[in-house]
């Protein structure tokens, strides 16, 4: 029995090294390799390797590594370069990052807690409820019902 890891490191890698990632670990471990408070405010966007070096060399020295960060932390998360080029650098065991590369941009992330979705309308409610109403699993009917009022309240938007 293969181990599913095995197979989403292979399927995910061309996509990974099409930024400039080995490996989908910096990635996926960027928060506890800079720090939470560094994670918060920005995230890997790609690593630029230099021109010209040798085939068969394993470890590369000299990348750039580019950050997104939200609009208006730029300037905050440029005084952190050093830090973050260090803590990368130490993940990787070897001087591979030399910059750190600020891009503002949009990121998308976890939804924050003051952000809650407008409650459906009220004809969703009743349309779902009646659907859901026959059903005695309590938790299979509420998952049935979010499910639902979710996917009409979506259907319902206009489209941009």
């Amino acid at each position: 029995m293969d181990s599913l890891d095995k197979h989403f490191r292979q399927i995910t890698r061309p996509a990974f090294e099409r930024y400039g990632f080995a490996h989908a670990e910096l990635v996926a471990q960027w928060a506890e390799v800079v720090g939470e408070d560094l994670a918060a405010r920005c995230s890997p966007e790609k690593m630029s390797w230099p021109k010209g070096r040798p085939a068969g060399q394993s470890h590369a020295e000299g990348a750039t590594l580019t950050v997104k960060c939200d609009h208006g932390a730029g300037l905050a998360l440029s005084y952190e370069t050093a830090r973050i080029a260090d803590r990368v650098n130490a993940f990787y065991g070897y001087q591979a990052v030399q910059t750190v590369k600020v891009v503002q941009a949009n990121r998308p992330g976890p939804r924050r807690k003051s952000e809650r979705p407008a409650p459906p309308p009220a004809d969703v409610v009743d349309k779902v409820a009646s659907r859901v109403g026959v059903i005695e699993q309590t938790d299979l009917k509420a998952a049935l019902t979010r499910l639902g009022e979710a996917a009409l309240t979506k259907a319902a938007k206009p489209r941009r």
